[in-house]
């Protein structure tokens, strides 16, 4: 995810109200710059081995010369030609296959490769690309920028997630990762190059530095970088549970240095966390690191992530996506959430359990207040042609963030992050691709559940519930406190969201936090065995909901018996009182006191007509000449009666 905007916020470690809207922000932009790019078929005849680019270039100049060697798997028979994808902005000087020079065309962004003896499947062959010249300009989006730093010139490449091309002969997919790689960095030696994997070398000759970056995990293309310029560079290191040590290097401006240096504790803290959290760093063997750059923001390249700075919320959300987007990334666009939502996630997490938690409640409430301004969308995405829909920072980011909260509240926390991390273990999303479904697979398992109505309502479905929670004394259940839940919904592609809603009951100075699993409308719960003082929907922030109303229904006085049935299709009511009087009357109020009903009774045995009420609690009251006698919940159901 690259993420684009200057921080501005007065508490550096507070969660900002319009992170993920500027995340989304940029995400579109960027990927609207490339959204023209098509992967083409004959991408699916061949499997990358391993890569290796060999790069000279200047910051203070847009220019880029090299070759990048590649090892390929054929997968069809008889293969005579294989593609690569490179802007015909940048020049092919020359191609070899398995040493020999070969012919080739580069036209429409691609160079298709002429293979002297076809090649059968399953068989390797090595393919060597020479280029040179200036790689494309596309505004504040571009895959290759240079720019300067306090008058000093910086290089970096942003390629997410069809930029690659711009820059380097490569296989632009999302289907196929480069199981290793090498990346050698030519460049003046007042200079230091940034990339993924481990320096194995950094050397200076004359006037060159060549820095030589070692990859051996899988990598999708669009998180291959680069970065060069006056780099002030530290490390820090993390305890392991091996016992071994994690290299965090970070290369930053030397006139950020100083600052850098003091975010080093937060950086390792959230590194610790989320090791612990879920599954070690995925990386491990390698490196973390951080690179400055030019942008606003982070984009989260495999191993080193580019940073505009190294501010809290941005180093938690960018550090989350080396597990989930590098390590594990997105299989389709319909999907996105696996990435974004889920790193928007682990930075909550990063809220609730350092800086003392003091951010917790702040997060929580900035995603609820976003999701819930709007009554529609769903998580999934049904149109991926729409990116202003794929970076819908309160949907993909946001409700996507929030589904995985919501599910961990019905889970329980031992069953949820089990299931997180069988899902990350899972070895055939490792170091690969993802779908929601494998996702939904691993967490049904660890909760021993089905979970198909909850994403049926909270990922597919649209929209959010709004409650209403109303409590009384039962005096003819010896005095038990009742609780009546009702919903509203704000989008009719969901019935109804079946939940357990989080309730808190405050009695004689202490509470106790229950919870009731709703599934249907207007359902009571049993809450305490005596009276209370009062109620509170949802103290801790569970669910992405609205409560617009928790009411106390007061009883005026012990009641006398009655018995009432409903038929409300037929907006009737009938009314057996045992000891009437001829005094009677009834009233029937919403729970607001407005009245909306009231007339004598006719006798001990009444049928009433009433108006049409609408979808919420109703209280009836009989009163007589001699005192009010009840108070009574009217029934939000009912069939013909006696």
């Amino acid at each position: 995810m690259i993420l684009f905007f200057p921080f501005t916020q007065l508490w550096a470690q507070a969660p900002d109200p319009d992170f993920t809207e500027k995340m989304a922000l940029s995400e579109g932009q960027n990927y609207l710059k490339s959204a023209l790019f098509v992967e083409s078929d004959d991408l699916a005849d061949y499997d990358l081995i391993c890569q290796k680019l060999d790069l000279t270039v200047d910051p203070a100049v847009r220019w880029i010369k090299g070759s990048v060697s590649s090892s390929v798997k054929f997968l069809k028979d008889n293969i005579s030609k294989i593609r690569f994808d490179l802007t015909d902005s940048l020049t092919v000087d020359s191609v070899k296959f398995n040493l020999k020079k070969t012919t080739f065309t580069h036209s429409g962004n691609k160079i298709s490769v002429n293979i002297p003896v076809p090649m059968g499947i399953r068989s390797v062959g090595q393919f060597e690309i020479f280029y040179h010249g200036i790689p494309p300009s596309t505004g504040n989006f571009g895959s290759f920028a240079v720019e300067k730093h306090k008058g000093t010139p910086v290089l970096w490449t942003l390629s997410e997630p069809y930029g690659a091309m711009e820059w380097w002969p490569c296989k632009q997919s999302l289907a196929d990762k480069i199981d290793s790689m090498d990346v050698f960095v030519h460049c003046p030696s007042k200079y230091k190059a940034a990339s993924n994997g481990k320096l194995v070398s950094d050397l200076v000759e004359g006037n060159i530095r060549t820095a030589h970056w070692m990859h051996r995990y899988p990598i999708a293309t669009y998180l291959v970088a680069i970065a060069v310029t006056n780099y002030a560079s530290f490390s820090d290191f993390l305890n392991l549970d091996s016992g071994e040590k994690l290299e965090v290097l970070n290369y930053v401006y030397p006139e950020y240095l100083e600052t850098a240096r003091t975010k080093s504790n937060d950086i390792l803290s959230i590194l610790e966390f989320y090791n612990s959290k879920f599954v070690q760093y995925p990386f491990s063997n390698e490196k973390y690191g951080h690179a400055q750059f030019g942008w606003g923001g982070g984009m989260e390249h495999q191993t080193m992530s580019f940073m505009h700075d190294l501010e809290y919320e941005l180093v938690a959300h960018e550090m989350a996506h080396q597990w989930f987007g590098d390590y594990i990334t997105l299989a389709s666009w319909h999907d996105i959430w696996l990435n974004e939502g889920f790193a928007t996630f682990l930075t909550g997490l990063v809220y609730e359990n350092l800086q003392d938690g003091v951010w917790w409640p702040i997060w929580k409430n900035n995603l609820i207040n976003k999701i819930t301004k709007v009554s529609d969308g769903s998580v999934y995405v049904a149109d991926t042609t729409k990116i202003s829909r794929i970076f819908d920072s309160r949907l993909s980011y946001s409700k996507g963030a929030f589904l995985l909260h919501m599910l961990r509240w019905e889970l329980g926390d031992q069953k949820f992050f089990s299931g997180m991390r069988d899902y990350l273990y899972d070895p055939t999303v490792a170091y690969c691709f993802a779908s929601q479904e494998k996702f939904v697979k691993h967490m049904e398992a660890a909760g021993d559940t089905s979970l198909a109505e909850f994403f049926n309502d909270w990922y597919y479905g649209e929209g959010f519930p709004t409650y209403q929670l109303s409590y009384y004394n039962d005096f003819g259940d010896n005095g038990k406190v009742k609780l009546k839940i009702r919903q509203s919904q704000s989008h009719p592609s969901v019935s109804f969201f079946e939940m357990h809603v989080p309730v808190r009951v405050w009695k004689d100075g202490n509470y106790k936090d229950v919870r009731l699993h709703s599934t249907f409308q207007g359902e009571e719960f049993v809450i305490s065995d005596s009276p209370v003082d009062s109620v509170i929907f949802d103290p801790q922030k569970w669910l992405c909901a609205k409560a617009d109303q928790v009411m106390q229904v007061k009883e005026i006085s012990k009641p006398e018996k009655f018995l009432i049935f409903s038929d409300l299709a037929a907006k009737k009511i009938r009314i057996v009182l045992p000891d009437f009087d001829g005094t009677e009357t009834i009233r029937i109020c919403d729970l607001s006191g407005r009245i909306v009903y009231q007339n004598k009774l006719a006798g001990a045995d009444s049928r009433i007509d009433i108006p049409s009420l609408g979808n919420m609690v109703y209280l009836i009251e009989i009163l007589s000449a001699n005192k009010k006698k009840t108070v009574k919940i009217l029934p939000a159901f009912g069939g013909s009666f006696p």
